[in-house]
């Protein structure tokens, strides 16, 4: 794949608000910024259309503190380009461009998922006073649940180029490219440099010594349904791996402790975050199954319209903290759902990571219960 090489200038009027339609080149094809997407503390993600009509999502990175916000950006690539599932989003391109006040932006461009998010759905769904079928959110949730054992279940040494600026590589016309085709060849990392990760017991994000036939277990980290995207063929398609990181990792010092925890609420959604997040002590394990947790909170909000702990906190005043930390929720009795999809939510709900199922055996009950609703 090509590398990209923007007109930096174009974006001098994109922040944060378009007045214009301002250009930008990329590999001799134009795109036109058409509006703002969604934004955080220093990204941008915007909607942008290609020569031909195409459109895109192009998400742009501020790093104004050096280097080390560069690396936790260039990660986020790394993510996008290391998986290759149906169910998880794959980056088209990116490029890292230095500012004329020397600080640097990494910009990666996405696909563009017209129909929007689950947290689209489940809005639609909560204002026209609408319920999904059960049958509908186990065939979601089962796809979810693919994305992510591609994740928890991942062969390093497998990874998917994604050449950077400065690079050479073929020259595609990423104007051309569509959401189907967007497959990135495969080929074995390089390891990154040594450094410091609170979420890595040892050796690097995604290249070390594992063989190809060994798997190492990443964590999404913040799986929500607006982190879940959908198709034009109704697959649901994990996105946002700003978070995703090695899953297991032991506490072995109160500043590590500090760290993690602070990173989880920078980046984990609070109602969907597990409840070992919440309080991170010396002597902890996390691992994959904090997504286990997020999955069943996703899950009851397609049915139900909001989290669990949102639910708990909007129907009878708690403390959301509280009710996470302590595991307490209820079903409502409207819209009724089967006994099954509710038991399944409570196994991924375990206040214990430790008694919390695989993904595997969350996949294969909601595999199950689809069966019995669809024959």
């Amino acid at each position: 794949m090509a590398t990209m090489s923007f007109i930096a200038s174009c974006f001098a009027v994109c922040l944060p608000c378009l007045s214009s339609t301002p250009l930008l080149r990329i590999n001799k094809s134009n795109f036109k910024i058409l509006r703002l997407l969604g934004e955080g503390a220093y990204s941008y993600v915007y909607l942008v259309q290609a020569g031909d009509g195409g459109l895109y999502a192009l998400k742009k990175i501020r790093c104004p503190f050096g280097n080390e916000n560069v690396k936790t950006a260039m990660k986020e690539v790394d993510s996008y380009r290391e998986f290759r599932s149906p169910y998880i989003i794959q980056a088209i391109d990116s490029s890292v461009v230095q500012e004329p006040d020397g600080s640097k932006t990494v910009y990666i461009l996405l696909p563009y998922f017209q129909d929007g998010s689950l947290q689209d759905v489940i809005t639609k769904n909560v204002v026209n006073g609408q319920v999904i079928s059960e049958e509908e959110a186990l065939s979601l949730f089962v796809g979810i649940c693919r994305g992510v054992q591609s994740m928890h279940r991942h062969h390093p040494k497998t990874g998917y180029t994604m050449e950077r600026s400065g690079s050479t590589g073929d020259q595609d016309d990423l104007a051309s490219a569509t959401e189907s085709q967007i497959l990135l060849r495969s080929e074995p990392l390089e390891d990154d440099e040594d450094e410091v990760d609170p979420f890595a017991d040892g050796g690097s994000q995604y290249g070390d010594s594992t063989e190809l036939t060994e798997t190492v277990s990443f964590a999404h980290r913040d799986i929500k349904p607006a982190n879940i995207m959908v198709s034009q063929d109704g697959n649901p398609v994990l996105c946002d791996l700003g978070s995703c990181a090695r899953a297991h990792v032991t506490i072995k010092n109160r500043a590590q402790a500090i760290t993690v925890q602070e990173l989880a609420e920078e980046h984990c959604t609070l109602p969907y975050r597990a409840p070992e997040l919440l309080d991170v002590k010396v002597g902890d394990e996390l691992d994959e199954r904090i997504d286990i947790w997020s999955l069943g909170c996703t899950l009851y909000a397609l049915l139900y319209g909001y989290s669990p702990f949102e639910r708990e906190e909007l129907e009878n005043g708690a403390n959301i903290n509280l009710a996470i930390s302590s595991g307490i929720y209820s079903f409502p009795a409207n819209p009724a759902y089967s006994d099954g999809i509710k038991d399944l939510i409570r196994a991924c709900l375990e206040l214990d990571p430790h008694e919390r199922p695989s993904i595997e055996t969350i996949l294969s009950k909601a595999m199950k219960l689809n069966h019995r609703i669809t024959g």
